[in-house]
Parts: structure tokens; C-alpha cells; sequence
């Protein structure tokens, strides 16, 4: 392929699983897996820590006991495949299971996922239910996503290189890799604006998730023009929502090899 999609993982996570336990060797990106190793110790050691727990995770309550379950048991929990695993509103858009066959081998093949606890993941890789956020301070009291930031990069310097990258990563997913060190041939970004009765132009926040899904579905629908730059510019153009969200050629940018994309809803 001549082209990556990366995407953030979910929130929400499918529970349980029908495959064989974690085994770090079998993931892509071998060479996280000293990294992977150190996380996943991590991790687990905060099953004997509620409090700390509660505040790294974000969640209380049955969620929080949930996910301490989940965590301390994550290198003997069955495992299933990553686009299984992970659900909620850009995963419902995306509809994976409805793409056909050709489509879901495209989407397999182009998209890398960002995790907080593995780093980078592929849709096939098999991995347990587990709950830790990129900007968690699990070691050394810094942001997980500062500690993936140089592994991240390395490994995506083989990955993207020559490459059109589309990057529909949020903020918190974005500080794990430093994208002008990996020699892609351009990238794409995506925002999603909405005009106000006053005129001004505010930021689509969580609706932002299932746009983003149809986006990918269009994307992977199309991947012989998302592939090269110029056609990768008419095929964005393209994409419109249902809900009136439509590119923006006035306020869509592109300098050098990074285009952002504006879809704007009047």
C-alpha cells in the first residue's frame, strides 16, 4: 500500500474475547515491544491501586472497578482482534463488518491504530479489553504519549515513508509521534466546522468521531486515489455527510506536504 490511515483507538472496548492469550512478539511494530513490556507491567500493578487507578484512568465507581479488573488481568485475558476490540461512535461509523470483502482488506492493510498501552496496533492484531488513556501519567509522571513518542516515530519511519498519510488523530494521540521526522510524502488532516447564527465558526467535538468514520469508510473505498496526492485532493473534495457538512475550499489549507482538510456545515 502507498498510503496509512491513523486512527485513535476507543474509549469504549469490547469485553472478553475468543482468542489465545497476549503474546507481544505477534503484534505489528516489533520493535515497541521492550516498551510494550514496560506498560504492560505498569499497568497491571494498578489492580492494587484503587486510588491511583481512579485518577490515571479517568473513570469511578463500576467503571473504575472494570477496568482495574481488566487491567490486572491483561497478560491472561483472552484476546480478540483489535477492530473487534475497539467500539464507540468512529468504530459504529466506520461499520467495518458491512464493508466488503475487498474494502475491509484495504482498511486492514492502510490503518494504523494508536494505543496507550501498545503504542501502535493494526486492525488484525489480537489484544485483551483494557482501559489506559494517551495522556495518562503512568511512568515517571509523564503523559503516555511522551514516553510512544520516540518508539512511535521510529516505527512509522518504515511504515510511511514515500507515503500519503492521512492523520485523523485528536490532540492527545498526535503528541505520540512526531510526523515531520518520518519522510511521508503528504499528509492530510481533517476538521470539522460548523457556522453559528452569528457567523462564527466553532469546532465539531464529539460528532467529529462519526465523521471521521465516514470519512474512513470513504477513504478505503477509494484507495488507488488516496494514494496519490493530487487525486487524493478530488477524492476529499468528494466527501460530503449527510447531516450538510461539506468541504470547505476557502478555509482548507495546504503548505508544502500537509494539507488540512475543512468540512463545514453552514
Amino acid at each position: 500500500m502507498t498510503a496509512t490511515i491513523l486512527l485513535p483507538p476507543s474509549e469504549g472496548k469490547s469485553s472478553g474475547g475468543d482468542g489465545s492469550l497476549l503474546d507481544l512478539s505477534t503484534l505489528s511494530f516489533p520493535h515497541l515491544e521492550r516498551q510494550r513490556e514496560l506498560f504492560v507491567g505498569a499497568v497491571t500493578k494498578l489492580g492494587a491501586k484503587p486510588r491511583v487507578a481512579g485518577r490515571l484512568l479517568g473513570v469511578k465507581g463500576k467503571a473504575l472497578e472494570q477496568a482495574m479488573e481488566e487491567n490486572s488481568s491483561v497478560s491472561i485475558s483472552p484476546t480478540t482482534h483489535a477492530i473487534g476490540r475497539y467500539t464507540g461512535v468512529m468504530y459504529d461509523a466506520i461499520e467495518y463488518e458491512s464493508l466488503s470483502e475487498d474494502t475491509r482488506k484495504v482498511f486492514d492493510e492502510t490503518v494504523v491504530i494508536f494505543s496507550g498501552l501498545f503504542g501502535l496496533v493494526t486492525p488484525n492484531d489480537l489484544i485483551p479489553a483494557y482501559k489506559l488513556k494517551m495522556s495518562a501519567k503512568l511512568r515517571a509522571s509523564k503523559a503516555s504519549a511522551l514516553h510512544w513518542r520516540k518508539p512511535i516515530t521510529n516505527s512509522l519511519k518504515k511504515r510511511v515513508e514515500g507515503q500519503v498519510v492521512w492523520d485523523l488523530l485528536p490532540n492527545e494521540h498526535s503528541a505520540a509521534w512526531e510526523p515531520s521526522a518520518t519522510g511521508y510524502k503528504h499528509r492530510f488532516t481533517a476538521k470539522f466546522l460548523e457556522r453559528k447564527p452569528d457567523g462564527q465558526l466553532k469546532t465539531v467535538s464529539h460528532w467529529s468521531k462519526a465523521l471521521k468514520g465516514l470519512l474512513v469508510r470513504h477513504i478505503v473505498a477509494n484507495i488507488s486515489e488516496a494514494s496519490e496526492v493530487e487525486s487524493a485532493k478530488v477524492l476529499a473534495q468528494r466527501f460530503s455527510h449527510p447531516e450538510g457538512y461539506e468541504y470547505s475550499s476557502e478555509h482548507s489549507t495546504s503548505v508544502e506536504r500537509e494539507t488540512e482538510l475543512i468540512y463545514l456545515k453552514d
